[in-house]
């Protein structure tokens, strides 16, 4: 099924737009401004509504154009169109939530990986200029390292900085 205009997910406030305007007849520039579509497809959207010809313009009265857009509303096409996009944003906020609730967690960190200090790094970490070697036995432990490391880096950038200098 091809995607529908943008315009349909809007067509109860596009009606309450076209209602108040203060004059009867629709022309191309209007639907262009209300529709927010190209010159080529509001005349199309025109010709849809048996619009007169006035010099080279069509025209609408407000009342045919009104008529046109219900039968838009309550028809399938944008019965089907609102509620596709009813279902995806309800589905699309039902992930938002789940992951505020439940973010994901690639490391669970134990309260003394807070306050990791260089001195207290686990084993298996060593560094020194230009040289950064980490060696464990499982994905989860080197997980865990890299994370002793990034906080005790965070805790004292300048003692990293100072153990990994070349000078």
């Amino acid at each position: 099924m091809p995607a529908k205009p943008l315009w349909y997910r809007r067509l109860e406030e596009i009606i309450a737009e076209v209602s108040l305007l203060p004059h009867p007849w629709i022309d191309r520039q209007t639907v262009q401004r209300i529709l927010q579509v190209g010159p080529r497809r509001a005349q199309q959207i025109l010709a849809g509504c048996l619009a007169v010809q006035v010099g080279n313009s069509s025209v609408v009265t407000q009342e045919i154009f009104l008529s046109y857009l219900k039968q838009l509303a309550c028809g399938k096409d944008g019965f089907y169109e609102q509620s596709r996009r009813q279902r995806f944003a309800q589905t699309f906020a039902g992930w938002r939530k789940q992951r505020l609730e439940q973010p994901q967690v690639l490391v669970e960190a134990p309260n003394q990986i807070l306050t990791q200090e260089f001195s207290a790094l686990p084993p298996g970490i060593d560094f020194g200029p230009g040289v950064l070697s980490i060696r464990f036995e499982t994905c989860q432990e080197a997980l865990e390292k890299l994370l002793a490391l990034a906080m005790a880096i965070g805790r004292d950038f300048t003692e990293f900085e100072r153990r990994t200098s070349k000078e």
